[in-house]
């Protein structure tokens, strides 16, 4: 049965709620000054489990010289003051032998916190050993925890590292760091790297269980706002001056329609160049009559907004016309050549008869 001492006078803790502090409606009287009031309610579970929490705000309580403010689990031999009066807590079938407190239960007593975990300063830093009780103050360069005897709290398990995690303070309070590979565990929650402790949590390495103590982080309270300087009084708005009545707008003439556009006529494409003379009499040969000069071929004509009508090709006559005076023209070639045929069949007739 669970048990608090006071004034070397055992209590024994009933399923439920106990009430400590002074005056009327408490159920263990820690002083004579009814002015004390009502300091803290005990709850004991039915796994013989204690949990301890303030009963209001203005109360102070510490377990094992840590401030109390969230609800908290009692383990044998836990020191309690109340008042300024120290009570020791233990249980009498635990008597000489050690309190183990499980995962499970752990997850139970958090989930009856009213508030999110409240966060501690990087001071005052201390682990409570739920296997035997034995305290473990964190100093300014941390604490390691390993399998080895080096270690300043040593597991001796084999799922434990020689090197297994740590503690330090940090800026937002004490930062818990894994370097092994079977992992540490926060309320029942592996660690994943680092991670800030808050108050009471519980730490387990291994198969133990350590419960993490701090002081509270102070919290800031707000500064009130400066109050601005007032503003200077605006300067007094000038009279509104009458403006002149406006002058009717001539009406806008209607603008002409635009001139349709003008389609440039296509150029009509170039002449051929003049045929070349014949060469005079003495330096031709005797031949039949040249064949009448073709037009070259010409480019295709460029585009065009308007088509344009081609230009009827020239006859070989026009050509021979277009020659260039101080030549024989094609037609007396052509008589002369006549003429010797006909002097030359007509002497060869004679030469026959």
């Amino acid at each position: 049965m669970p048990v608090i001492q006071v004034n070397d006078k055992q209590h024994s803790l009933k399923p439920g709620q106990t009430r400590v502090g002074a005056g009327p409606g408490v159920d263990v009287a820690v002083s004579d000054d009814p002015a004390l009031g009502l300091q803290a309610i005990l709850e004991l579970g039915g796994n013989n489990s204690v949990v301890i929490r303030p009963a209001n705000e203005s109360a102070v309580i510490r377990v094992n010289g840590v401030p109390l403010a969230d609800p908290t689990p009692l383990m044998h031999g836990d020191k309690v003051e109340i008042g300024g009066r120290e009570i020791l807590f233990s249980d009498d079938k635990k008597v000489g032998a050690t309190q183990f407190v499980s995962a499970s239960d752990v997850a139970a007593i958090a989930a009856k916190r009213s508030g999110p975990a409240r966060a501690t300063a990087a001071t005052g830093g201390r682990l409570v050993s739920l296997v035997d009780g034995k305290e473990y103050q964190i100093p300014g360069e941390g604490i390691t925890f390993g399998r080895e005897a080096g270690s300043d709290v040593v597991v001796a398990q084999a799922e434990v590292s020689r090197r297994h995690a740590t503690i330090a303070p940090s800026e937002g309070g004490y930062s818990l760091t894994d370097h092994s590979t079977n992992g540490v565990w926060v309320n029942g929650n592996r660690v994943q790297g680092s991670q800030v402790l808050a108050r009471a949590d519980v730490v387990r390495v291994g198969s133990e269980e350590f419960r993490f103590y701090a002081d509270v982080a102070p919290v800031a309270k707000p500064t009130p706002a400066t109050a601005s300087p007032a503003a200077p009084p605006a300067a007094a708005a000038a009279p509104p001056v009458a403006s002149p009545p406006a002058l009717p707008t001539p009406p806008t003439p209607p603008t002409p329609p635009a001139a349709p556009p003008i389609i440039a006529a296509a150029a009509p494409p170039p002449a051929p160049p003049p045929a070349a003379p014949p060469p005079p009499a003495a330096e031709r040969p005797f031949a039949a009559p040249p064949a009448p000069r073709s037009e070259p071929p010409t480019a295709p004509a460029p585009v065009r907004t308007a088509p344009a009508a081609r230009p009827p090709k020239k006859e070989a006559s026009t050509a021979v016309k277009d020659a260039p005076k101080g030549g024989i023209p094609s037609w007396l070639w052509i008589l002369l050549l006549l003429i010797v045929a006909a002097a030359a069949y007509y002497l060869g007739m004679q030469g026959r008869g």
